[in-house]
C-alpha cells in the first residue's frame, strides 16, 4: 500500500476526532464556566482554575495531535461565531447543563473562545515546528 493511501484515512479520522473533541471541549468549558461557587467574586477562583485545567488539557491534546487540535479549535471558534451571529438567547434559570443553553452561555462567556484560540495556536505551532525540521 502506498504512503498516500495510508495517510488519507488517518487525516479523515483525525478531522472526525477533532470535530468530536471540539464539541466536547466547548460543552465542558461552557458548563465549567457556569458553575456557581459561593463567594464574593464575579468569577470565582475555583471556576477560573477549573477552566484553566480544561484549557491545559485541550492544549495538550492539540500539541500531541495537531490536526485533531486544529480542527477542535476551529470547531469551537465556529460555534461561538454561529451562536453570536444567530443571537442565541440563554436563560440563567435553565442552567448550563442543558446543551442548548450551554451553547448560548458559552458564546456569552469568554472561556470557550480562549480555549479554542489556545488549541489553534498550539496546534499551528506544532505543525509549523514539524515542517521546519
Amino acid at each position: 500500500m502506498s504512503r498516500t493511501r495510508r495517510t488519507v484515512p488517518r487525516i479523515i479520522a483525525s478531522l472526525g476526532l477533532g470535530l468530536v473533541v471540539g464539541a466536547l471541549t466547548y460543552y465542558v468549558t461552557a458548563v465549567v464556566a457556569a458553575v456557581q461557587v459561593s463567594g464574593n467574586f464575579t468569577n470565582n477562583s475555583l471556576t477560573l482554575a477549573i477552566v484553566a485545567i480544561v484549557g491545559a488539557l485541550a492544549v495538550a491534546v492539540g500539541w500531541r495531535w495537531p490536526i485533531v487540535g486544529l480542527t477542535a479549535g476551529i470547531v469551537i471558534i465556529a460555534v461561538v461565531v454561529w451562536a453570536v451571529t444567530g443571537r442565541m438567547g440563554w436563560s440563567p434559570s435553565n442552567g448550563a447543563l442543558n446543551p442548548y443553553n450551554a451553547v448560548a452561555f458559552g458564546a456569552l462567556s469568554v472561556a470557550p473562545t480562549l480555549v479554542g484560540a489556545m488549541i489553534v495556536t498550539a496546534s499551528a505551532l506544532r505543525l509549523r515546528s514539524r515542517r521546519t525540521r
